[in-house]
């Protein structure tokens, strides 16, 4: 089987695909390849960074698709690029939704563009079913999501919602020093009206968001749309250890304060300890730094830092609590000490049960299988719905993989997504 995204591998899935009225798997397949085809890697996977000539290149392309299907097309003072579909009744709150196309670096094809191309597709073929929608649905490509370029993840939805601030935009430079606010405007947007891009939320009744699972649930057990009950939040905590730095030959095992030996008995901790607390929590050392880092040399200092989260904030915290305990009678056991630092702490964001209840009717009523599954990585939604009733479609990643030119979504499931976006955003914008 082929290992990276090509238009003639979705193609060879035409058959397999399920037949929807206004949903042409055809176009969902040529979209995703022309897309695919900005910011190529050598890799066949994709590079595609905020405030560069690839991110316009795609962000034109999608704007001329929005135009095509009759939106009003728009920029906002950051990027975030819009398309409205004009309801029956525009005074009401909006039905938003859509994703983001930058990229992480050497990344896949589906991870954002599929939530865009599936929100402009479900827009396309309710505009073609000429039924009537009350509120107006706004489609949104969020810039930035990644954070891939100035670390400075979910910077669309997030300033859309007021959370940044013109003075923050001076903060964040990229690896070459190129400076965020200065990057804005060499790309002809207005950093000095930041808040000219925020959003009300009473101006927004509901956000809903199309995404790969990344994950292997959806695949394992063999269904079809995720439904997302809830995303998240993490806290990344580091942990240090100090010992004693002593020869590696002349040191009997007794006498050592080796603090690779408390961090390793730390790291068997971290991935036990979750599961005492919840069904969906997960914990990860992901990273970790020795001193001296020698072959010959019992390391004196260990760093490690630690990402432990769930959807269920007060379980994450007691787990949280739980790893502090357990660093602490490692280094106090073994005669050394630990120093502790909370770096990132991010609420959870539970999705309300009325999405929940809308996306699985959109589903069932399409004739595909569900389940309901949390959101362990952030997205664009895990913003909004902070402020607003926020859901998410998943659909199946094949192995799990994503963030890699591997990343791949059948096409099948592809268009399952789109017709369960057109059903939800049909239900939402008529409630």
């Amino acid at each position: 089987m082929e290992k990276v995204f090509s238009k003639k591998r979705l193609l060879k899935e035409l058959n397999e695909c399920p037949s929807y009225e206004g949903i042409d798997p055809t176009e969902l397949a040529e979209k995703l390849a022309e897309l695919a085809q900005i910011g190529k890697t050598e890799e066949e996977g994709v590079s595609r960074f905020p405030y560069t000539d690839e991110e316009r290149q795609a962000k034109q392309l999608f704007s001329e698709w929005m135009k095509k299907i009759g939106l009003t097309v728009r920029e906002d003072a950051i990027g975030n690029l819009l398309g409205r579909l004009e309801g029956e009744e525009p005074a009401l709150p909006v039905v938003l939704t859509g994703s983001h196309l930058d990229s992480v670096p050497n990344g896949g094809v589906f991870d954002g563009p599929l939530g865009c191309v599936s929100s402009l597709l479900a827009i396309k073929a309710l505009i073609q079913s000429n039924i009537p929608l009350k509120r107006s649905i706004e489609l949104v490509v969020f810039v930035d999501e990644e954070g891939a370029r100035f670390n400075n993840s979910l910077f669309g939805s997030r300033t859309m919602m007021g959370e940044v601030k013109k003075e923050d935009l001076k903060r964040f430079k990229d690896k070459n020093g190129n400076i965020l606010y200065e990057a804005m405007k060499e790309n002809g947007f207005d950093p000095e009206h930041i808040s000219s891009a925020f959003r009300n939320p009473d101006e927004i009744h509901a956000f809903l968001e199309l995404h790969i699972e990344q994950g292997k649930r959806l695949e394992t057990e063999e269904k079809n749309i995720g439904v997302v009950n809830g995303i998240a939040g993490p806290v990344w905590m580091s942990f240090a250890f100090y010992g004693e730095t002593d020869h590696a030959g002349n040191t009997p095992m007794e006498y050592r304060k080796d603090t690779v030996a408390a961090a390793g008995e730390f790291i068997l901790a971290v991935e036990k300890i979750p599961r005492k607390y919840s069904e969906t929590a997960v914990s990860t050392v992901g990273k970790m730094h020795v001193f001296p880092n020698g072959t010959n040399v019992i390391a004196g200092k260990t760093e490690l830092m630690v990402d432990a989260r769930d959807i269920d904030e007060n379980a994450r915290d007691q787990i949280l609590e739980a790893l502090k305990r357990s660093a602490q009678e490692i280094a106090q056991k073994r005669g050394i000490s630990v120093e502790m630092k909370e770096e990132v702490k991010i609420p959870p964001v539970i999705v309300p049960d009325s999405i929940q209840k809308i996306i699985r009717s959109a589903a069932e009523k399409s004739g595909l299988t569900t389940i309901t599954i949390p959101s362990g990585a952030g997205h664009d939604a895990m913003i909004m719905g902070k402020y607003v009733p926020a859901g998410m479609v998943f659909v199946p990643s094949h192995n799990g993989k994503s963030h890699s030119p591997e990343e791949w979504t059948s096409l099948s499931d592809c268009v399952s997504g789109v017709q369960v976006m057109k059903e939800a955003l049909k239900q939402l914008a008529n409630d």
